[in-house]
């Protein structure tokens, strides 16, 4: 196993661990930043050690399709609670950051997965 991957499932427990906490901000918003910080540094390392965007042009198996829309769904869905924690954090309650949280949470566990498969 790669320290890639050790960070990715690094990154998948500290978002299981924030999830868990969701009701202590004081643990819960620490853990979600870690997550996401993580991710965005192992996104950041593939692209430039690996030029992962020409390589998965060039090889594009349906399995490496549905990793890449995972992978970009969670991006998404990051950036997406990162600004409604933030309103939640300031005491403007968001509905969204409740909703998608376990969607973000099922979607990284997917993109885990599916990384063990492609490589």
């Amino acid at each position: 196993m790669t320290w890639l991957k050790l960070f990715s499932i690094l990154a998948c427990v500290a978002l299981l661990v924030g999830y868990a906490y969701r009701r202590r901000p004081r643990v819960h918003v620490p853990l979600m930043v870690t997550a996401f910080v993580v991710d965005m540094a192992i996104v950041a390392y593939i692209e430039i050690d690996r030029d992962a965007i020409a390589t998965a042009e060039a090889h594009m198996s349906p399995l490496m399709v549905v990793h890449i829309a995972i992978s970009v769904a969670v991006i998404l869905l990051y950036f997406g609670q990162i600004a409604s924690g933030i309103r939640n954090v300031r005491g403007k309650r968001s509905r969204w950051h409740r909703l998608a949280g376990p969607s973000l949470i099922l979607l990284r566990l997917g993109n885990l997965v599916t990384s063990f498969m492609v490589s």
